[in-house]
């Protein structure tokens, strides 16, 4: 005789889905352990992702291994990757991560960077010297490389072509920054008559500090040098500063800040601003976010600081660094060279995402060579590339985001004096500021003698 269940069938069933919930989790763990991956690579680049995916089949296949890739979020990356570096406990074993971050790994002496150093492999291989030399700069610390660049990052200006062309301006006349602010008086107006001017040249930001940063490293002033020395405090700078506070208030105003998103793009669409800063990345994101201005924009470089001088700039990036604690370095560094120097690879992820790859071999691609129809038939694979080994060195330090805020507040603390003095004493308040914020920046420095070893 069969005995009922004491408590009844919903009971009993509830008791049968959890036994039977439990052997599928230990049957799961166990098949997860039998097909536990060779290499991990953790990544907050979620357009990388889908690249990557298409291209580690083949990897896998012709090394018999399996490849797991992690999306994290670019903080938790950072912050408990070096925590567990630091920790002992188990990490990923390639990991790319964002422009600036190196600084973050790198800091005390180089034996203790959680990183594999990849100087030599680079020089042994041959790699370094395809690859666009200044680029090395954003992920290496004191003359040692421990990343490898997933780009380049160019900037040009994109403008609105449609607009030049009705003021019968040609962009390839615009050759200086100075030739640039004579287009004012054309395109700075008040088109309906309100007395609130409408259109202004170029979107540039005022509360943060990237637009400065860009145009002091088109003169190839970086915030540090190689060895880790604070560089900013120079005539340069004074330059760049004064021109930038007189750019976006007064009466010599061409800017205007435009924002992100869909303010940037309703900005582009209505011609508030006619020109913006754009690294190659820029393009396709406005690409993707913007569709009704297809057909609206094109790019052209910089213009110089003087006659022949440079016409680009870097904004951004990416590296790729094998962890110290890899059980399989050899094999980190082959996936390591097939995501990013694979020059097959190369045509098919530019044509998704405009960015420029490092590897200057792979520019003879077609896809290099496609007209791209949203910007109006240029080859933008061709623009772009022909200003990329022209970019300037960016080092990085651990010191680098205080020194880009203190940046930022000696424009602001000008632009205060600019709103009441004019041009009066303007370039004696940002010298002194700029001597204040270096000597405090140096102070914090000195506090971490072990990041200089």
């Amino acid at each position: 005789m069969i005995e009922r269940f004491p408590f009844g069938k919903a009971p009993f069933w509830l008791l049968a889905m959890a036994i039977l919930s439990t052997v599928l989790v230990f049957v799961t763990q166990g098949l997860v352990a039998v097909r536990k991956a060779d290499l991990v690579l953790a990544t907050s680049a979620a357009n990388h992702v889908e690249a990557y995916q298409d291209m580690i089949p083949a990897f896998e296949r012709k090394h018999g291994v399996r490849v797991s890739i992690q999306l994290v979020h670019s903080r938790a990356l950072q912050t408990r990757l070096q925590n567990a570096i630091l920790a002992g406990t188990p990490v990923p074993d390639l990991v790319e991560i964002g422009a600036g971050d190196i600084s973050f790994f790198t800091r005390g002496p180089l034996s203790d960077v959680g990183f594999v150093d990849l100087t030599e492999r680079l020089e042994r291989e041959g790699l370094r010297k395809r690859l666009v030399e200044p680029r090395l700069s954003l992920w290496s610390s004191r003359g040692h490389v421990f990343a490898l660049p997933h780009d380049v990052h160019p900037v040009q200006l994109l403008y609105r072509a449609d607009l030049l062309e009705q003021a019968g301006v040609d962009p390839s006349s615009i050759k200086t920054w100075d030739d640039f602010i004579a287009l004012r008086s054309r395109f700075m107006k008040d088109l309906n008559g309100d007395g609130v001017i409408d259109r202004y040249l170029i979107d540039l930001p005022i509360g943060e500090a990237w637009g400065l940063e860009i145009l002091l490293l088109q003169q190839g002033v970086s915030l540090f040098d190689a060895r880790g020395n604070l560089t900013m405090n120079q005539p340069k700078t004074v330059k760049t500063i004064a021109w930038y506070v007189r750019a976006v208030e007064g009466k010599e105003r061409i800017a205007t800040q435009c924002g992100w998103g869909q303010s940037l793009y309703k900005a582009m669409r209505d011609g508030l601003a006619i020109f913006y800063i754009a690294p190659d990345w820029r393009t396709y994101a406005i690409q993707m976010d913007a569709p009704n201005i297809k057909g609206l924009f094109k790019v052209m470089p910089l213009p110089a600081w003087e006659e022949g001088g440079r016409r680009t700039s870097v904004w951004g990036g990416s590296g790729l660094a094998i962890t110290k604690s890899t059980e399989r370095p050899e094999l980190a560094w082959q996936l390591a060279k097939s995501l990013y120097f694979d020059p097959a690879k190369l045509g098919r992820r530019f044509q998704f995402t405009n960015i420029i790859p490092p590897l200057m071999d792979s520019w003879s691609l077609p896809e290099f060579h496609t007209p791209s129809p949203f910007y109006g038939g240029q080859k933008l694979g061709l623009l772009y590339a022909a200003l990329a080994p022209d970019t300037p060195a960016d080092w990085s330090t651990p010191y680098k985001t205080r020194a880009a805020d203190k940046l930022a507040d000696v424009f602001l603390r000008a632009l205060e004096h600019y709103r009441v003095h004019g041009n009066d004493g303007l370039d004696a308040v940002i010298q002194r500021e700029l001597v204040r914020v270096s000597a405090d920046i140096e102070r914090y420095m000195g506090r971490f003698v072990l990041s200089r070893q």
